[in-house]
């Protein structure tokens, strides 16, 4: 396994080693159960469809920016200074971090997105494409909405019916309101999963397991130690200076480009 595949592995692993610590995600009802068939159907309108990612008809460039720099400010500020994934680093600053931004109001749309960037995902070098960050502004959904479509959505890639991508890309959901089951509304653990849009983290499965097998071959289990140093750190930092900071992504995104030159 080379650094690549490492450094993306290894964001995947902070974003889901949540699960193996008491906390579990909100618990909501989840979305009319569909038939095998209709899963499969939207995968399928997802590749007759395909769009190209960077051009979007009618999306303002202003807000498309903000969008963007508020997302890398929020991987700077929490993901990379927090160490919340102790890899994060070097794709940041290398430029291999694609971010795309969804126009998607609701479930549907957002899944076209997924596909098609899922799509892109496997069909250029890791050397380019790293990882991709779909972001979502206008998404309308709640956080238990938004929780109970990647439920939906994991179930229908670890199927094995889905043709597309065939269980070869691993989503991971962060949500400005994203509040784990059974933890105190006021835990700083959290923003552990909390990003300023809906957004969804595509990576390549086969980075994951290549982590994770290289981990157990030492006999380490690096999701939980990625856990565990979270869950210590975001305790630590505390809920006020995280939730302060957390409200400053978009402030400081405006105030830049307010800046600017017109």
């Amino acid at each position: 396994m080379d650094a690549a595949d490492a450094i993306v592995a290894a964001m995947l692993l902070a974003s889901v080693a949540a699960g193996m610590l008491v906390r579990q995600a909100p618990a909501c009802v989840l979305p009319e159960t569909r038939s095998r068939a209709e899963k499969q159907s939207w995968s399928r309108l997802a590749c007759d469809e395909a769009r190209p990612a960077e051009v979007k008809a009618g999306q303002d460039v202003n807000v498309a920016d903000d969008v963007e720099d508020t997302t890398r400010r929020w991987i700077d500020s929490f993901i990379i200074r927090l160490g919340l994934c102790p890899f994060a680093s070097k794709p940041f600053l290398k430029e291999q971090i694609r971010y795309t931004i969804s126009e998607a109001t609701g479930d549907e749309d957002l899944l076209l997105d997924f596909f098609v960037e899922g799509q892109l995902l496997l069909d250029v070098p890791k050397e380019e494409i790293a990882t991709t960050m779909l972001m979502a502004p206008h998404y309308e959904g709640d956080i238990e909405a938004f929780y109970a479509l990647y439920v939906w959505l994991t179930d229908l890639l670890e199927s094995g019916d889905e043709p597309i991508l065939g269980d070869q890309v691993q989503p991971a959901f962060f949500h400005p309101e994203w509040t784990f089951a059974g933890v105190p509304a006021d835990s700083a653990v959290h923003y552990e999963k909390r990003a300023p849009f809906a957004t969804i983290n595509l990576l390549r499965r086969t980075d994951l397991n290549d982590v994770v097998n290289a981990g157990l071959e030492v006999g380490r289990v690096i999701n939980r130690e990625i856990a565990e140093h979270n869950e210590a750190e975001l305790e630590r930092t505390g809920e006020a200076t995280l939730s302060k900071l957390f409200a400053g992504l978009r402030a400081a995104s405006s105030a830049s480009r307010s800046k600017a030159p017109k």
